[in-house]
């Protein structure tokens, strides 16, 4: 089955205010400026480790009150061989790079980003070694041979993933189901985040990434508010369903 992907961004931005959350599975780990193990009162650094799978550990890396700094995938809980995805962010928060390993080595597309998250560069690589390089000028004429080609081809019935009820009321969802952190509100956080979803064929979600981070606690937030959503209702091409992309810029604010 062919799989459409839509990168799309929804014209409304929600300004979200409320109370408290919570987050499971993880173990927590604080950082001195030398990436020392320390006191809370002495951390730089914040490392939150979740374990995917028995040879997939997930460890995302904070500035301690501050956005995200990367996610990385390993076959260890040690840290010690890369394994799987790999996400780096500038000092704003907002996503500079991205790619695969395997086995502790570059494999696949690796991305470069713009800071409107478009993309500037991209890299393939086979086993580290790097195999294709294109800059902006060969993602562009890429994107318009794929765009002469798709509208070459018949196609028929296209329809975009909607939330059931519209975007009013995914916008109620949101601000109904929105809680505001403890630790965001102590360290007196808010701003603007942006993540990126999929909309399965069963109107479900998944592969939630942050794209542009605030703070921990405000980003585990919006990460758990699109793992929550109720079924969306999957796109169809050519009388098929298809897998979506989205993406969903969210305000918090710090509640008066």
């Amino acid at each position: 089955m062919r799989t459409l992907l839509v990168l799309a961004l929804f014209l409304s931005v929600i300004n979200l205010h409320a109370q408290k959350s919570n987050k499971n599975n993880v173990s927590f780990y604080v950082f001195d400026e030398n990436w020392k193990g320390c006191k809370p009162e002495d951390a730089k650094y914040l490392g939150c480790l979740q374990k995917l799978g028995d040879t997939a550990y997930e460890w995302k890396y904070y500035h301690y009150d501050g956005p995200l700094m990367s996610v990385e995938t390993y076959k260890d809980k040690e840290a010690t061989t890369p394994h799987g995805e790999f996400i780096f962010y500038g000092p704003d928060g907002r996503m500079d790079s991205s790619g695969y390993t395997f086995e502790g080595r570059k494999n696949g597309w690796w991305y470069f980003y713009t800071d409107s998250f478009s993309l500037w560069k991209k890299e393939k690589y086979e086993m580290d070694k790097l195999v294709t390089s294109m800059d902006i000028a060969a993602i562009e004429a890429e994107k318009e041979e794929n765009r002469k080609k798709y509208e070459d081809e018949k196609h028929f019935g296209e329809v975009e993933a909607t939330f059931k009820g519209g975007i009013e009321d995914w916008i109620k969802y949101i601000q109904k189901n929105i809680n505001f952190p403890d630790r965001a509100r102590k360290l007196g956080k808010e701003g603007s985040l942006m993540l990126q979803f999929v909309v399965n064929t069963d109107g479900t979600t998944s592969d939630i990434r942050i794209i542009r981070s605030i703070e921990y606690s405000l980003d585990e937030e919006a990460i758990r508010l699109i793992e929550d959503s109720p079924k969306w209702r999957p796109a169809h091409q050519d009388g098929k369903l298809v897998k979506v992309y989205r993406r969903q810029p969210l305000v918090f604010q710090l509640p008066q």
